[in-house]
């Protein structure tokens, strides 16, 4: 199906398989089954008990945590060659965070009985998927930085440049990248008051490293932005 020769090409390109083997990335790809899902759908939730692996194709997807007794809020994004899912598929745990989309979205879904049977047919393979929650972990104590930086500006911008998968690099042929999410959650996610996000968005948009739309920021401008906070 042209569909689904589309998406392999997509995550072969991007992200976590494309730095993987060809032989992994075959057996990964000849049994994942390509879903559709809407705003606000979840693949999986907090507690749900171990399954498989998610692979974003198109759309868009976020985690949210919840501290017990407490609300859940988005910690996260995923942009397009994230993979998510492989912890639970490896230990056996239940789930630890829940992931939703945030619009219509495509993705791969790798079933946990097509990971055991990869693991049975490649016994390497289990590196590439601990590879996969190495790039998670590394996410993680990126952001735990990243709220470290004193300089609330700094914070905003690096929360921007991380939630559009540019960070450290801007990958290459990377255009405009749309964030769905409203400046509520990007002021949490950067540990400032949402009246100071809004002023450091406004400024950004006003130097065209970003666009401000209805539940949206476009970032238009990544290596201006990386530079802004290497000084």
């Amino acid at each position: 199906m042209p569909e689904t020769a589309a998406a392999h090409k997509t995550v072969s390109r991007l992200g976590w398989l494309s730095s993987e083997s060809e032989r992994f990335r075959q057996l990964v790809l000849e049994r994942s089954v390509l879903q559709k899902i809407g705003a606000k759908q979840m693949i999986y939730a907090a507690g749900d008990p171990a399954g498989g692996v998610f692979g974003l194709v198109s759309g868009g997807l976020r985690i949210l945590v919840a501290p017990e007794d407490g609300p859940s809020f988005a910690v996260h994004l995923f942009v397009p060659g994230s993979w998510t899912g492989e912890a639970a598929a490896m230990t056996g745990i239940p789930r630890l965070v829940t992931i939703e989309g945030t619009r219509e979205t495509q993705l791969l879904h790798l079933p946990l009985t097509a990971v055991n049977a990869i693991l049975r047919e490649d016994p390497e393979a289990f590196r590439s998927f601990a590879r996969l929650t190495h790039w998670h972990l590394a996410t993680a104590l990126g952001i735990i930085g990243d709220l470290m930086l004193r300089d609330p500006n700094e914070r905003v911008i690096s929360a921007l440049l991380r939630l559009a998968g540019c960070r450290s690099e801007t990958p290459d042929g990377l255009g405009p990248v749309d964030l769905d999410l409203v400046q509520d959650d990007l002021a949490l996610m950067s540990n400032v008051g949402r009246t100071l996000a809004s002023k450091i968005l406004n400024e950004l948009e006003a130097g065209r490293q970003i666009e401000i739309g209805y539940r949206r920021i476009r970032v238009i401008a990544p290596d201006e932005l990386r530079r802004m906070i290497s000084k």
